[in-house]
């Protein structure tokens, strides 16, 4: 039995599949995800799993290069915008129109659904390499675990 990291058999199995350049999304409730894509849904009631926890755990199996969010959550995220910024220092950002995102992230391999209701809770992530500058700071605490 595995005992740490992701313990989602399905979350941890997609990730695996991942490779250079896939592209993925974990998202809020709301997020309008395109019909036909794969999805592994942890969303269990509003509000849980919230999209920071589902991230944290994310970051700490995979590594990525690159992330983009919608431009207007560093006014309606805070929290989590401060939370992208101090964490994922080595990876290029981007910052484009809800628009831009759900165009951006049609093409993403895997849509991983959060319980988070907050107001701009996505992001499309690009996996990497194994380059080590990349998942240096990405070993991400929960803190107290609900």
């Amino acid at each position: 039995m595995k005992k740490s990291g992701l313990l989602n058999a399905d979350l941890m199995g997609e990730l695996t599949k991942l490779r250079h350049l896939d592209q993925f999304v974990v998202c809020d409730i709301g997020f309008p995800i395109p019909e036909g894509a794969n999805v592994v849904d942890v969303s269990l009631v509003e509000g849980l799993p919230t999209f920071l926890q589902v991230l944290k755990a994310v970051l700490n199996e995979v590594i990525v290069e690159g992330y983009m969010v919608f431009d207007f959550m560093k006014e309606y995220n805070q929290e989590y915008y401060s939370f992208l910024k101090e964490n994922l220092v080595n990876q290029t950002c981007s910052e484009v129109s809800m628009e831009g995102f759900i165009q951006a992230s049609a093409a993403a391999k895997l849509f991983i659904r959060t319980g988070e209701p907050k107001p701009a809770s996505n992001i499309l992530l690009t996996s990497a390499t194994g380059v080590r500058s990349m998942n240096e700071k990405l070993d991400v605490h929960f803190g107290c675990v609900i």
